[in-house]
């Protein structure tokens, strides 16, 4: 749970949270004003007077947004309600959140803290029946769930996800369960990529030692979102919605698709979630050699990944396979969602001096 004190607030179905109301707030058709902020030229000096750049260009013409209620159409029959009993003091105590259709024989994707402790779960379709579910797999250190209905249910239709994640400034719809209202659309952008659990505020039901790289929307996220969808203008999954700060407007978050996708598979193809070991311990670091940031390598383990890829104490990854990294999070992240046998592409500075490091990619030691 997350007290008042707390920054964080995963959009739980827990019945003792907070209820949170998160604004969004959108400025469409805004035109230029006739003239903007003083720049200056190249090759003037700063003593000269500034030169005014004006623009005298024509009004742009009207945007045409996305047909959003469509988006709502097709999405709406995929998206259902997943309703929790725990017992909490002696008490039975039933909570309510989202989740996701993916696939026609009833398996059901949400988030792992939306069912944690709990004793019985059901499954509210869109039709308003409920069918009873069981937990396939749930991973608190992805904060993912593959549910399974226990019965067969006719006219299941799972929904598409997108393989790459959005962009910032893109449109976004989420789609959920907020406060047991039933279905339930909000629209935003996306506001940013890549938050970890101190962007959040540090939410007590996340675990901080997780594989975090959130989405960030100002779409409205609400208590009882948890594990519901995230779409694009095409109705295609982009993140699982997941938390929101407490101390902030517009903040909303969720797990990307692409570790969605990886989670899925792994559960299907071996049961479980096979984490990813590298074999060091990191902390984050300054930039370097043209680089924004960088990760320092404090550790290497004796015969592990890093170690059999020469990796030393004192080396700065600055990117993974060509894509430059900002912290400790951004490389366990990729390195999990590339998967266990994939192997790795680190750019390193030793020094003065800048390499190619291969790392392989194996289990996490069990226990």
């Amino acid at each position: 749970m997350v007290d008042a004190t707390s920054p964080g607030q995963i959009c739980s179905a827990r019945p003792a949270l907070t209820a949170l109301a998160l604004a969004s707030a959108l400025c469409l058709g805004c035109r230029p004003v006739e003239e903007g902020p003083a720049k200056l030229q190249p090759g003037v000096s700063p003593r000269d007077p500034p030169s005014l750049i004006i623009d005298r260009s024509p009004p742009r013409a009207a945007v045409t947004l996305p047909d959003f209620a469509t988006v709502a159409r097709d999405v709406g029959p995929s998206v259902i309600g997943v309703i929790s009993t725990i017992e909490a003091g002696g008490e039975r105590l039933r909570g309510i959140g989202s989740g996701m259709v993916v696939s026609t024989q009833g398996e059901i994707l949400t988030n792992e803290h939306v069912v944690s402790r709990a004793r019985d779960i059901k499954v509210q379709l869109p039709d308003r029946t409920q069918v009873p579910a069981t937990i396939r797999y749930a991973d608190p250190l992805l904060d993912l769930a593959l549910l399974q209905l226990e019965r067969e249910v006719d006219g299941l239709q799972p929904l598409e996800f997108r393989s790459i994640d959005p962009s910032p400034g893109e449109w976004i719809m989420a789609v959920g369960q907020p406060f047991a209202l039933g279905d339930t659309v909000t629209v935003g952008v996306v506001s940013g990529l890549r938050r970890d659990h101190a962007d959040l505020g540090s939410p007590r039901d996340l675990d901080p030692n997780g594989i975090w790289s959130f989405i960030q929307t100002d779409a409205s996220i609400n208590i009882g979102n948890s594990g519901g969808p995230l779409v694009d203008v095409e109705g295609r999954v982009v993140g699982i919605t997941t938390a929101v700060r407490q101390d902030g407007q517009g903040l909303a978050f969720a797990i990307p698709s692409p570790m969605a996708l990886r989670f899925i598979d792994e559960v299907r193809t071996h049961g479980r979630m096979r984490h990813t070991r590298l074999g060091i311990g990191a902390e984050n670091s300054h930039a370097h050699a043209g680089y924004a940031s960088a990760v320092r390598v404090t550790r290497v383990d004796r015969d592990g990944p890093g170690d059999r890829a020469s990796l030393q104490v004192d080396d700065l990854i600055l990117a993974v396979d060509g894509e430059p990294i900002a912290r400790v999070s951004d490389v366990a992240y990729l390195a999990q969602l590339a998967g266990v046998g994939a192997k790795l592409n680190l750019t390193i500075a030793r020094g003065e001096d800048l390499r190619t490091q291969q790392v392989l990619l194996i289990p996490e030691i069990a226990g």
